[in-house]
């Protein structure tokens, strides 16, 4: 845990806390200034070398003579000198086509100085962020408008921003997009995570923004401006609102509560968060939007001991839009879903002994952060040195505390247990829907997963930043796959029952797989 809290720390506290205007401009400039031939040659020798000696899922999909081959072929290409980003949209391409979905490389993107920082904040949320967009059978909609321009009705379809159209967006940059094996579900998830960025790479920062928009059969246009956030007045309480404050002590239990179950200030959810549904209310309704926020064993204790309690015989179990997170987590969680003690991945694979040294972290952090690194790097060195074994099919295996025997919990649920999945269920959520799909009696509901049923490159995912373009390049270090496998080779786990909510499900609050799991339980 102490590694990992530095990791985190120096990784994105250290760049913030010393970069200064200077480095900004500097990094701005270059982010504009076509690179030579040579040194591009050079970030793509780079970049094959990596994957081949820290990789160990490269060629899990494609084969060395067709990776090798897609690298040639670009060498050709880049017969003149590019922008970073021109160079990008060469190379990412390939790193895609090795579809890891954990894999990514992502645009060099403009830098603010501190005074921009602060000026962008005081001047509000920009036109982008004011919407929740979701990118849906090749069109982008309007799910969440928290704009001042009230008229933008959800469910609006957007034609373009600034004269650019998603399509136009989607169209330069899906192919540096991929997901785990050969499943498409996790793809237009991650393309609607990342679209404001696209854009924003396209249109740079703006205070205003043109929208031309469509809701049923009518087109228009709206401007959208930055949006201050709201002052709140110290106007006299009413005697109503004064017997509604909370005391102390129970504000104190909600704040603990959100270091329990993890909350989000963003979107006001908690991370893990339990509910009672259904004609008599025995139906418990687990929610986990992700296996990274909250203290988890303190969480599933409480959330188990009310399942308990409330004498519920059914558990929902919503992974759906999960990215994954911790697998010390899910190993917590599952052991409240089996009766019996259990190992739920292999050993991880590794290309070498050190190749889980190569954290990419003093290229990405000051040199005045270097001793503080130092300080606890050679400890990481000999732990994970002495950690690898070789195994005798000649291959490097890192045991993971989810490879070892893990005790079931004696509060485990018995009862029915359906999994509500979906093409935003990634990662360590896969890895424990693989574990849950052995038990014939649990019931996945909703449509093929984002990432691959027989496991995923994560663990240890160093970012990395090419010598010359200096785009990050984010990889796995660990081949983990689950104890339990299936033939069918680069897919997700598939549903039982497969349904896909739509976006007018969404603008009308309807959610049909929930609606599909309480008929069945009820009939």
């Amino acid at each position: 845990m102490f590694l990992k809290l530095s990791f985190r720390t120096f990784l994105f506290a250290m760049p913030v806390l010393f970069a200064g205007c200077a480095s900004v401009q500097k990094h701005n400039e270059k982010r504009l200034k076509p690179i030579p031939v040579a040194q591009l040659q050079e970030d793509i020798d780079y970049v094959q070398n990596k994957l081949i000696k820290l990789h160990p899922g490269s060629d899990l999909y494609i084969t060395k003579e067709q990776l090798a081959f897609k690298f040639d072929s670009i060498r050709k290409v880049v017969n003149k000198p590019m922008t970073s980003n021109e160079f990008y949209t060469v190379i990412s391409p390939v790193v895609a086509s090795v579809r890891q979905g954990h894999m990514a490389m992502m645009p060099m993107s403009v830098k603010l100085t501190k005074e921009q920082q602060k000026k962008y904040k005081q001047a509000g949320d920009g036109p982008l962020s004011q919407f929740k967009f979701e990118w849906e059978n090749n069109k982008l909609y309007i799910l969440k408008n928290n704009s001042n321009v009230k008229e933008i009705k959800e469910g609006t379809e957007v034609l373009s921003i600034k004269d650019r159209k998603p399509q136009e967006i989607y169209a330069k940059y899906k192919a540096s997009v991929t997901s785990d094996g050969y499943n498409t579900t996790f793809l237009w998830k991650y393309f609607n995570k990342r679209f404001t960025t696209f854009l924003t790479e396209e249109i740079g920062f703006n205070d205003s923004l043109s929208f031309t928009l469509k809701y049923k059969d009518s087109v228009y246009d709206k401007m959208i401006c930055r949006k201050k956030k709201d002052k709140k007045e110290n106007k006299p309480l009413t005697e109503k609102q004064e017997e509604r404050l909370v005391t102390k002590d129970i504000i104190k239990k909600k704040n603990k509560n959100k270091r329990i179950f993890g909350y989000d200030e963003k979107t006001k959810e908690f991370s893990k968060s339990l509910r009672f549904i259904g004609k008599d209310t025995t139906v418990a309704y687990l929610k986990i939007n992700d296996f990274v926020d909250g203290n988890f064993k303190k969480a599933y204790k409480v959330i188990f001991d009310s399942i308990k309690k409330s004498g519920s015989k059914t558990l929902v179990m919503d992974l759906r839009d999960n990215p994954g997170g911790r697998m010390s987590e899910i190993l917590n969680l599952y052991s409240y879903l089996t009766p019996e003690d259990f190992i739920m991945t292999e050993p991880a694979v590794v290309t070498s002994k050190t190749s889980l040294w190569k954290l990419g972290l003093f290229p990405r952090v000051p040199k005045l952060a270097y001793p503080f690194i130092g300080a606890f790097y050679p400890v990481y060195m000999g732990v994970s040195y002495f950690k690898v074994k070789k195994g005798d099919d000649g291959k490097y295996y890192y045991h993971l505390s989810a490879s070892k025997t893990q005790k079931h919990n004696p509060n485990h649920f018995n009862g029915k247990v359906y999994v509500l999945i979906n093409g935003g269920s990634f990662s360590a959520s896969c890895i424990i829907s693989s574990a849950l799909k052995a038990n014939k009696d649990i019931t996945f509901v909703g449509e093929e997963t984002g990432g691959d049923f027989n496991g995923t490159v994560a663990g240890i995912m160093p970012v990395l930043k090419l010598p010359n373009s200096e785009i990050q390049w984010r990889l796995g270090l660990m081949h983990i796959k689950p104890v339990k496998q299936t033939d069918v080779k680069g897919h997700g786990i598939y549903p039982d029952k497969e349904i896909i909510q739509t976006i007018e499900d969404k603008v009308n609050k309807k959610d049909p797989e929930l609606e599909w799991i309480l008929n069945d339980i009820y009939k």
